[in-house]
């Protein structure tokens, strides 16, 4: 559809260049001038106006691709998730960055996962640069692009995919204590789907979460004899911060 909206576009330019020559020689000949004209003196002018024909057509069609690679110096940049293109991550929150030396532009994502630049410094394209590609969240969830290293040449209107995981799923740890003494209980299981470790003599836990078990968020339990089972749903793995358990003794 784009390649014929091009010609057609083309075609139009050349068609009012054409109009144009049939004006002109309709008036030259409704002029009666080829009469007083010699044969040669005819075919010359008929030479220069095809000439003025197509210099005029080179010119409008120059025009036109040089006001279309002006107007496309735009690039859209699609996030998403290791599920493939459907996997949208954060739309309407998270950012994307351009960054190339101390040039940095900033678009926000929208709601089909896309962060679309329209007005890209031309120092994003003259000679070719390198051009790194960072996603970030506003809200501080730790989202880090797949290839972290790699580094873009901005062609105008590309489409670029980019493909982010967050990291800080592979472990979680924090310190276990009685619910009503505050005193810390160590040998307490502590346990994420089918993993699990036990808490030292401090309380402290610190448990792995292998790759297969990595999720966004978790469910937590903590089971100790003399104690009550401790289960918290929706457990927020990324941020990293030490995640505290309360058991309750059991009533006698």
């Amino acid at each position: 559809m784009n390649f014929i909206e091009e010609w057609g576009s083309i075609a139009g330019l050349a068609g009012l260049a054409i109009g144009v020559f049939a004006i002109l020689f309709r008036s030259v000949i409704q002029k009666k001038i080829f009469a007083k004209l010699t044969r040669k003196q005819s075919f010359l002018i008929i030479i220069l106006f095809m000439a003025l024909v197509s210099l005029m057509s080179v010119y409008s069609i120059w025009i036109y691709y040089s006001h279309k690679t002006q107007a496309a110096k735009y690039i859209t940049v699609l996030v998403h998730g290791k599920n493939g293109k459907d996997d949208l991550v954060l739309p309407n929150r998270g950012e994307v960055k351009l960054i190339y030396g101390d040039a940095i532009v900033v678009e926000k994502i929208n709601a089909k996962g896309e962060a679309t630049f329209k007005q890209i410094p031309d120092v994003f394209f003259d000679k070719n640069p390198p051009v790194h590609i960072m996603f970030h969240d506003p809200k501080g969830e730790p989202y880090y692009a797949i290839n972290p290293d790699s580094s873009y040449h901005l062609i105008a209107g590309r489409y670029i995919p980019l493909e982010v995981t967050l990291q800080g799923l592979s472990e979680i740890k924090g310190i276990v204590k009685n619910f009503e003494t505050g005193a810390v209980l160590d040998s307490v299981r502590v346990s994420i789907l089918g993993t699990s470790t036990y808490s030292n003599t401090y309380g402290e836990f610190h448990l792995k979460v292998p790759p297969s078990l990595q999720q966004k968020y978790q469910t937590v339990r903590a089971l100790k004899n003399g104690f009550e089972m401790f289960e918290m749903a929706d457990v927020p793995i990324q941020t990293k911060t030490e995640f505290p358990i309360l058991l309750k003794p059991k009533k006698p």
